[in-house]
């Protein structure tokens, strides 16, 4: 049975050897890596677009009940209700 510290005449691993499982492992990982890195890249492009829609949202509610945009909704709102 030959070992992982057997080698041939040339100083290589003989054919057959352990390399070729563990370039096997390596690529798969490294696969593996590139599909994590890609859904990582997507996961923080969602979280940055929820981040800019939320503050889209949180202005639009600050512009909302500011004083002055307030007392023109109160306004406008007894207006429309004939008060």
């Amino acid at each position: 049975m030959a070992t992982h510290r057997e080698r041939d005449a040339g100083g290589e691993r003989a054919p057959g050897s352990s390399d070729a499982g563990w370039e096997r492992r390596l690529e798969t990982l490294e696969a593996r890596i590139e599909h994590l890195e890609g859904a990582l890249e997507g996961l923080q492009d969602a979280v940055y677009r929820q981040a800019v829609l939320e503050e889209q949202k949180i202005g639009e509610v600050r512009r909302r009940i500011a004083p002055q945009q307030m007392a023109r909704e109160l306004s406008r709102d007894a207006r429309r209700r004939g008060l």
